[in-house]
């Protein structure tokens, strides 16, 4: 019998694979936004400490050491695999956009008006308010968007003005109220995420 335990106590990366449902959610809600994630992070949480817990007491209780480094390690290593990935520039948000811009480009084709000038678009990215955030696809021709607040063009603040006196709902400002933060980031060529944080907010 202990040559059978420690024949089974071995090191292994496979336990970083049972933290990857903590990050399925930010890959995937939005295709089911409708879906309560909250919950559904909960439900995750729990579950996933448990069979941790569960795994931790069982190889203890084997003294399966190297098994629990194992456990233990999980997420740093988890964590190196996350950093490779970003600086491949896979991201959530990334890898999203990447799937669906081809839709973003026909819609904007098809509400153009070539009286218009530079284009101006936005499409709810996360309305949710997963973290805090509501956040915006902004289509700005101009790319006037991503200046320092206060260097657009008056040009460009009478085309918002314009835009968010014809679709309220759709509107989008960089001047932030109480506790709110603004920041905006690019994701593609007249591509960007406004993100509206109000980390202040309840709960």
């Amino acid at each position: 019998m202990p040559e059978q335990i420690k024949s089974s106590d071995q090191f292994t990366w496979t336990y970083a694979l049972w933290l990857l449902p903590f990050l399925g959610p930010n890959w995937v809600y939005w295709l089911a936004p409708q879906w309560d994630w909250g919950t559904i992070d909960l439900i995750v949480f729990f579950i996933t400490l448990i069979a941790i817990a569960g795994s931790l007491c069982f190889n203890l209780v084997l003294r399966r050491w190297r098994r629990v480094l194992s456990l233990l390690t999980a997420p740093l290593l988890l964590l190196v695999c996350l950093h490779l990935i970003a600086t491949a520039g896979m991201m959530p948000d990334s890898v999203r956009f990447a799937l669906t811009k081809q839709a973003y480009l026909a819609e904007i084709k098809r509400a153009d008006h070539s009286d218009e000038g530079q284009r101006f678009r936005t499409f709810a990215w996360d309305d949710t308010f997963r973290h805090k955030t509501y956040s915006t696809l902004v289509y700005d021709e101009s790319d006037e968007i991503a200046l320092p607040k206060g260097e657009q063009s008056a040009a460009w603040l009478q085309r918002l003005q314009t835009f968010c006196s014809e679709k309220k709902k759709e509107c989008v400002t960089l001047d932030p109220g109480p506790d709110e933060f603004i920041s905006v980031s690019k994701i593609g060529e007249h591509f960007y995420i406004l993100d509206n944080s109000l980390p202040a907010a309840f709960p």
